[in-house]
């Protein structure tokens, strides 16, 4: 007579826990992929409510300037470009800069350029991103800046006439 195996419980349990162990882990994957992707969210978010504030700042010394940009660069802590625009350089934390990012991965850029308009000053307010910025100087940032995608993309305008 032949004598049949018979799986013992302990067997059994150890199949069941090994199911149960993958699912679990199926699980924490997919929860660990939602909260890094949640974090890349807020962190975004977090940098559009910054660069709204810094934008806010900026149009309101234009307009408190009535759309002279050498005065709004004194206002704002910026620097005027060679081709007449105005540069506000930030850190990842939303400092300003000044004029060159020394040894920070993340900058962000803020640029008034004067446009034309009927009867006032006006300008285009854009923030961008400029991503591994290491130490480059203004002119490598704002070319860095240019080929970005802008974060804020205004048009703003001083409400008085000029002359």
């Amino acid at each position: 007579m032949e004598e049949r195996i018979r799986p013992t419980k302990s067997g059994l349990f150890a199949i069941e826990l090994l199911i149960a162990v993958g699912v679990f882990s199926l699980c924490a994957a997919i929860c660990v992929g939602l909260f890094v992707r949640a974090e890349l969210m807020s962190r975004h978010s977090d940098d559009l409510n910054r660069a709204v504030t810094a934008a806010r700042g900026a149009a309101e010394c234009y307009k408190a300037a009535g759309g002279d940009l050498a005065r709004t660069a004194e206002l704002t802590g910026g620097t005027l470009t060679e081709d007449g625009r105005l540069a506000l350089v930030f850190d990842g934390g939303w400092q300003p800069l000044g004029t060159c990012g020394t040894g920070v991965d993340t900058l962000f850029l803020l640029e008034l350029t004067p446009r034309e308009a009927a009867g006032c000053a006006a300008a285009r307010l854009r923030v961008t991103e400029a991503l591994d910025a290491g130490s480059l100087a203004q002119a490598d940032i704002l070319a860095q800046a240019a080929e970005a995608g802008s974060l804020l993309d205004w048009d703003v305008a001083a409400l008085e006439v000029r002359p």
